[in-house]
């Protein structure tokens, strides 16, 4: 039986007349990537939760590159010998298909995980134009991806520029933990089967740190003036949202 979500997006997706072919991409929902990064709505990295949550979720991961979901030739390519750099995380971006993971080609798998559902049913919520209290979760982003669409007139190089160059950077500052660690995800899947670790020059570090070192190239100007720092794979001495959920999980 299909979600209501689901049935919600196809409607919104046949309004739009963009196609849901399997092999077809979606340029509407590719376009959006950061809106559907930023709507992952789940309980998340505390204690058995967070294994239980990596078991719902583990086929979804797996989905992404077995149905070719994530362009992995192309973005071993890039990898190779390359030094970290904002160039990086652009390839990522263009060869990372969220249409695809969402619906056309690991549906069954993302209807599966909290993480993937709840981003599709908040991700109609964004195209219908439903705003976020400004003290709800993950507003700032939500509500700078609600802007893009609804100034951008369809427009999707508007759409796109927009949410590159005005939003993405919310889901790494610490007030969309569950943004970044949804994506943080993604790339530690394609980096361990894409061999990244080795591909890159003198790379020592974990994947996580390898994205972290990426997102902090793409965004330095914005970190520098904000006095954040990537809210990926913290340890310790975390701050805002993501700290809260740190200092949890130490009292348990």
């Amino acid at each position: 039986m299909i979600a209501v979500s689901e049935i919600c997006l196809r409607k919104i997706l046949i309004k739009l007349k963009m196609p849901r072919e399997k092999k077809k991409r979606n340029n509407l929902l590719k376009s959006l990537i950061f809106i559907k990064l930023i709507l992952i709505n789940s309980i998340f990295g505390i204690s058995d939760g967070a294994i239980k949550l990596n078991i719902m979720c583990k086929d979804l991961f797996t989905c992404t590159v077995k149905n070719r979901c994530v362009q992995l030739d192309s973005l071993q390519s890039s990898f190779e010998n390359a030094t970290i750099g904002k160039n990086l995380y652009n390839e990522l971006d263009k060869n990372i298909d969220y249409g695809c993971i969402f619906t056309s080609g690991c549906m069954e798998e993302c209807n599966k995980c909290p993480l993937c559902m709840t981003s599709k049913q908040q991700l109609v919520d964004v195209l219908s134009g439903n705003r976020r209290a400004n003290d709800g979760e993950c507003a700032i982003l939500v509500n700078c991806a609600g802007e893009c669409v609804k100034e951008s007139n369809q427009d999707l190089t508007k759409i796109s520029y927009c949410l590159r160059h005005k939003c993405a950077f919310h889901c790494f500052d610490g007030s969309c933990p569950k943004c970044s660690a949804f994506v943080t995800r993604i790339f530690n899947q394609i980096c361990v089967v894409g061999d990244f670790r080795k591909r890159i020059q003198e790379w020592k570090g974990h994947c996580y740190e390898m994205f972290r070192a990426i997102v902090m190239a793409k965004f330095e100007e914005e970190f520098v003036k904000s006095g954040a720092t990537p809210s990926i794979g913290n340890r310790s001495g975390a701050v805002g949202l993501i700290g809260i959920v740190q200092r949890r999980a130490r009292l348990l």
